[in-house]
């Protein structure tokens, strides 16, 4: 199987090695020369241009920062679907907008390319574990055609219809996530100031009805005052201003999530916005008067 691998953060970057460590044949593009160097050593092989993807690979998966970077990339004259050959197919797994998404299916459809939305849930080192859940959509039988490269992926492919729902579900997930970050921030907090170890509190929401695989695996950060970044406080700040965006465009009442987005974007004024999204706990205990559990500099 050759598989194309087209922008190498942390998530392509992640992606790119687990397909190698199948047995794939990856052809690899980043608009930046370190992480291609990096895959290249790793035995990825390098693509000059986006239109040389295409020339090992058939099937090429993308993960983009944002909707800017998925139409810088995907769209007009120079740009990946540009030089795609008919019957080709890609794979979209970036978190972006139902908007953008539509856009690039346009431009699929025209040049005759399968186009699977497969955003993800999971950072990192959930990919690489191989416990990545993908949330999929677009015509059945381009998913069923892109299913065996789905699965190398990771083990949970749940298809949630045609069109952009898998853009949709993608922000819904991400809007929970983020509420369900704020809410553990202040009963941390709250916990502290009533002299409640943090253990004590991680542990009884684990056995609590509140339970959640999420729960699970932030508890030992938490534990640890470890804030380094499986997703930023400014990603989760992009995903719920999308989410805002989607819910405004059928009129959906998104109340809380905007409340949620107001607090995110607190805390990244305070400086907190490139650090894991749990870092809310040091913005809520600035607005305690409690000592913060990293510096703040906003």
């Amino acid at each position: 199987m050759n598989v194309g691998v087209v922008g190498l953060g942390k998530m392509g970057s992640a992606l790119a090695r687990r397909l190698l460590a199948r047995g794939v044949t990856v052809v690899a593009w980043n608009r930046s020369a370190g992480a291609l160097e990096r895959l290249a050593a790793e035995g990825a092989l390098p693509a000059p241009d986006l239109s040389a993807v295409w020339t090992t690979a058939t099937t090429v998966c993308t993960f983009l920062a944002d909707d800017t970077a998925v139409a810088n990339v995907l769209l007009g004259p120079g740009g990946l679907l540009a030089a795609a050959a008919r019957g080709a197919t890609l794979v979209e797994l970036s978190t972006v907008s139902p908007g953008v998404s539509a856009a690039v299916a346009d431009s699929a459809r025209a040049r005759g390319v399968r186009y699977v939305r497969a955003p993800v849930s999971g950072n990192p080192e959930v990919l690489a574990a191989g416990n990545l859940s993908l949330i999929v959509s677009g015509e059945e039988t381009d998913v069923e055609a892109a299913r065996p490269l789905l699965e190398l992926i990771g083990p949970t492919v749940i298809y949630v219809g045609p069109g952009e729902a898998a853009r949709v579900v993608k922000l819904a997930v991400n809007a929970l996530l983020a509420g369900t970050a704020a809410l553990l921030a202040e009963v941390v907090v709250l916990a502290e100031a009533w002299d409640i170890d943090r253990s004590v509190l991680l542990t009884v929401l684990q056995r609590s009805a509140i339970a959640s695989p999420f729960l699970g695996y932030k508890a030992p950060a938490l534990l640890a005052h470890d804030y380094r970044a499986t997703f930023t406080l400014a990603m989760a700040l992009k995903d719920l201003g999308l989410a805002h965006d989607a819910a405004e465009a059928v009129s959906a009442p998104m109340a809380v999530t905007d409340l949620v987005a107001r607090e995110i974007r607190r805390g990244c004024d305070e400086g907190l916005g490139d650090l894991d999204f749990m870092a809310l706990v040091a913005y809520v205990q600035q607005l305690a008067g409690r000592t913060p559990d990293v510096p703040m500099h906003g």
